[in-house]
């Protein structure tokens, strides 16, 4: 009888046993399953808000201003970004569609000098990021704005007509152009000249109209990965 006492009660500790690890299993599993999902969910809306920002560019009415903050965007993400996220580098293709005459002042292209510029090749217009240049943004239109400062390359940009037709140094010494004597900026008048050239260009590649007329989406990670732009027109 004991021997059975003893028996029944091994069996119940066993059943328990069982009864608590076969509940700790279900625990772990719908906590893994929890997990899975919560990381799933987190993915998913890391996911939509990285495309929701591509996709405000996805419309017919983007303006080269918003082109300029687009190739910045993704040429900083390309160089700094994607390598350490495991994602595909960010492509983007713009196509001028013959356009790059309307900017010009004089009918020649400084800046803006090809048809279809991608990824690699936007550079040459909006310069390498700060972040992968040792702190200053290189290229010819951040050279301007640097030795000038933004309102007074502008205001080159607006002033075209009247520096092209300047052949005196002196007539700069007046705030309609610059604050100061371009002595002060370690400049001839023939490299002013050839500043205002470029910053006009830059200026009406800023007021151009393009659209968005492809999207690509990563099959694997749902993020956008490429882009493609139309030039159609010079705006307003």
């Amino acid at each position: 009888m004991e021997n059975a006492s003893k028996a029944l009660l091994i069996a119940a500790s066993v059943l328990i046993a069982i009864v608590i690890i076969g509940a700790f299993m279900l625990m772990m599993t719908g906590l893994t399953d929890y997990q899975d999902k919560s990381y799933q969910s987190t993915q998913d809306a890391q996911i939509t808000e990285f495309n929701n920002v591509y996709l405000s560019y996805n419309r017919n009415d983007v303006r080269g201003s918003d082109m300029i903050s687009l190739m910045n965007r993704i040429v900083d993400y390309n160089d700094t970004k994607s390598d350490e996220d495991g994602f595909t580098k960010m492509g983007i293709t713009i196509n001028m569609n013959g356009h790059n005459s309307d900017l010009s002042y004089d009918g020649k292209n400084r800046l803006v000098t090809s048809n279809q510029y991608n990824e690699e090749t936007i550079k040459t217009i909006v310069g390498a990021p700060s972040s992968v240049s040792g702190g200053a943004s290189t290229g010819k239109i951040r050279q301007i704005e640097n030795r000038y400062q933004s309102q007074y390359a502008n205001q080159l940009a607006a002033e075209i007509a009247n520096i092209m037709a300047m052949n005196d140094e002196n007539d700069f010494d007046t705030e309609k152009i610059l604050p100061k004597p371009l002595s002060s900026y370690g400049i001839s008048l023939a490299g002013v000249k050839e500043d205002a050239l470029y910053y006009y260009e830059y200026v009406q590649f800023k007021r151009a109209k393009f659209k968005c007329v492809e999207t690509k989406n990563d099959k694997h990670t749902g993020r956008i990965i490429n882009m493609k732009f139309e030039c159609t027109g010079m705006g307003v």
